[in-house]
């Protein structure tokens, strides 16, 4: 973090010259606690739009950015303003722009005898090979259509469990964009380092993520 991402940090709300979203950081976007409704150049948030509400010190209070930056990220972090992407730009790294209040804490226990009983009004693909959340390739998540209770090797999930939702449906994919987008903002951590290949490219893995769960 530069120096005048800690200046706004400190501030709170009364400078922002960062996306809480994507980090991009060449705008004002927040001042005296109001959004400027300035647009990233990066991932087209408009300020005070995806970004209204959200709360820090809780996880309930960021789900909210957290789902915008996950569906942005899942849809391959495409530029709203290409010309403005530098040749040499890495998604990881620009995040770390953000300041630590809007990318954590960390997501709460899950309620497990909650989200088994609740399994069966959620959507699946069959057999899924590909992490909902982060696209991770190789293992069997759901097996014809039932969750295997999997713990993906990058991003720690666990398939049944930290992945319902319903293709097609915002308020059921809330939960897994909410993960993608805190999972990216922490710096996309493995949860066996072990396993991530030499040469890993996180948009290259994000992008095997299928199209109902993006």
């Amino acid at each position: 973090m530069t120096e005048k991402h800690i200046a706004a940090d400190a501030q709170g709300d009364d400078a922002e010259d960062f996306c809480r979203m994507c980090g991009f950081d060449e705008y004002r976007f927040w001042e005296a606690g109001w959004p400027t409704s300035m647009i990233c150049a990066c991932c087209g948030n408009e300020s005070g739009i995806a970004d209204m509400g959200a709360k820090s010190g809780s996880w309930a209070g960021l789900e909210g950015l957290h789902a915008f930056r996950g569906e942005w990220v899942g849809s391959g972090a495409r530029w709203w303003n290409p010309r403005m992407k530098p040749r040499d730009w890495d998604l990881l790294e620009q995040l770390q722009n953000i300041p630590p209040v809007w990318r954590t804490p960390v997501p709460p226990p899950a309620d497990l005898a909650r989200r088994v009983a609740e399994r069966p009004s959620y959507g699946s693909l069959g057999t899924e090979t590909e992490c909902r959340i982060c696209g991770l390739s190789g293992q069997v998540f759901w097996r014809d259509g039932t969750p295997t209770e999997t713990v993906c090797l990058s991003c720690g999930s666990v398939s049944g469990i930290d992945d319902l939702g319903t293709p097609g449906v915002w308020a059921a994919l809330r939960g897994i964009r909410a993960r993608r987008g805190y999972w990216v903002a922490v710096g996309a951590p493995w949860a066996v380092p072990a396993a991530r290949p030499a040469e890993w490219d996180v948009l290259a893995q994000l992008a095997r993520i299928p199209d109902d769960w993006r």
